[in-house]
């Protein structure tokens, strides 16, 4: 059993249910671009999780395991989104600002998926 894939898929449910409560939250207050610029960003945090987990799985399954390597494709990945979130949010003012906060939110969520169950553990240790 992969822990790292259940807490990416775990993390894929829960940007999902703030994705819909986003979309919840803007529709009355006639912003639901906003709301679906939020959605884009929570999926684009996602995506670059995903990649991350294959790329890692990668280049250290492999038999020379490489630093650079791995510095150059996160550096392009992460290079490529926030190319993209500044174009969509600068193209798509004001709605498009809602791209930045879903890579936020999903930042928020990745962090927590990682730090929850070790301060359980450390509990349970002491």
């Amino acid at each position: 059993m992969n822990v790292d894939r259940i807490r990416l898929r775990r993390a894929a449910y829960i940007a999902v249910a703030f994705g819909v409560l986003a979309l919840v939250a803007t529709g009355p207050l006639h912003r639901l671009l906003l709301g679906l610029f939020i959605c884009i960003g929570l999926g684009m945090g996602w995506l670059n999780a995903h990649l991350t987990y294959r790329t890692v799985t990668r280049i250290t399954r492999s038999e020379t395991p490489s630093k650079q390597a791995l510095l150059v494709t996160t550096a392009g990945r992460l290079l490529g989104l926030t190319a993209l979130a500044i174009v969509v949010g600068i193209l798509a003012r004001p709605n498009g600002i809602g791209i930045f906060f879903g890579l936020a939110v999903f930042q928020v969520i990745m962090v927590l998926q990682t730090v929850v169950p070790e301060l359980k553990a450390l509990r349970e240790l002491s």
